[in-house]
């Protein structure tokens, strides 16, 4: 099973829960505590199990935070 870097026309990379963790520096729970709280943004969700972010998002997170 491949799961595709890009999404459609647009072409945004989606991340997994791990990947985006690794990107705060931070451990998975601590990211769900974030999306619970509303600060940090919501994940796409395809079904209960299979849920990513979209990179953009992400990096404007990030960005905002310096």
């Amino acid at each position: 099973m491949t799961m595709g870097n890009g999404e459609g026309k647009g072409g945004a990379e989606l991340l997994t829960s791990q990947q985006v963790a690794k990107m705060l520096a931070v451990s998975v729970r601590t990211l769900w505590r974030l999306v619970a709280s509303g600060k940090f943004p919501q994940p796409v969700r395809y079904n209960r199990k299979l849920v990513r972010w979209k990179s953009a998002e992400v990096a404007r997170y990030i960005e905002a935070l310096a």
